[in-house]
């Protein structure tokens, strides 16, 4: 299966993202003020077939003391968001989840979530139910991993049970529909360092972002830091799989694009009434 290596940014300086063109890339919400001009120069280097995903923040905002359930947070990224999805095919957005919140929150922010569902991405945490897990499947193209509870501490051997669990069950769950249902593409959040263990589809860090100065001092350039951060994934991938063929990376702006111009007519005549 075709995997992407998911680079957080910002990046400082801000020419080294110039080296990472046509790779895939992560804005956060809560780092917005700091990204100045790479958000553009993101959504230009993105590769044709890459991502530039749309983080929530969620987790630098429950930090600070907020709550992903206000009204006006969800607004004001949603507005944010929405702008970024209509300059760049390759964005996806994280639907806003609540950390150490409730399954049923969680499952309401989805539910809420008002922007297109076909360029959304919802959050599994790993401590909610399986079955949580397979709902978001049947109505998600994107379905992101996020670990939480019992399982916040990336690497340990629950937590890679219960990674192990979660894929088999949605294995199980897409075989024995019978082409019903379409397996959707998984993303892992943080855990960028186990990517090359398992069939996800993508995974983002901001190692990169954080650590090239340090290994810089170590004789590695940013460009062979970067280099090998990927490798490292792509030697665990191959050719796209089933699942990836049927759901195109641009198959989400594509049915935007579409029903843009099934409404089109609507609303001509909405205006010149």
């Amino acid at each position: 299966m075709n995997k992407l290596t998911v680079y957080g940014l910002p990046l400082n300086p801000t020419s080294l993202l110039e080296h990472l063109e046509g790779g895939s890339f992560c804005v956060s919400y809560a780092t917005r003020q700091r990204l100045g001009k790479q958000l553009d120069q993101a959504i230009r280097l993105v590769g044709d077939q890459g991502m530039l995903m749309i983080d929530n923040g969620a987790f630098s905002h429950h930090k600070a003391g907020g709550s992903s359930m206000d009204d006006d947070y969800i607004e004001a990224f949603a507005t944010w968001a929405q702008g970024i999805l209509d300059r760049c095919p390759q964005a996806i957005v994280v639907i806003p989840d609540v950390i150490g919140g409730t399954e049923a929150e969680n499952a309401q922010l989805i539910l809420e979530w008002p922007l297109e569902r076909a360029r959304s991405m919802a959050v599994w945490h790993l401590d909610e139910s399986i079955d949580s897990l397979l709902h978001r499947c049947v109505d998600h193209e994107w379905i992101a991993f996020g670990s939480s509870g019992q399982y916040w501490q990336i690497g340990t051997e629950a937590w890679h049970a219960r990674v192990r669990e979660a894929l088999a069950a949605i294995d199980a769950w897409a075989a024995e529909s019978d082409g019903a249902y379409v397996r959707p593409r998984i993303h892992m959040m943080r855990a960028q360092s186990q990517a090359h263990l398992y069939a996800f589809d993508s995974s983002d860090s901001c190692n990169v972002a954080i650590n090239h100065s340090r290994q810089l001092r170590l004789g590695e350039t940013f460009p062979a830091f970067a280099g090998r951060v990927d490798a490292k994934i792509q030697a665990s991938a191959g050719p796209a799989s089933e699942h990836q063929r049927k759901r195109p990376m641009l198959s989400g702006w594509e049915f935007e694009q579409a029903m843009a111009q099934l409404l089109e007519p609507e609303l001509e005549l909405r205006e010149a009434a």
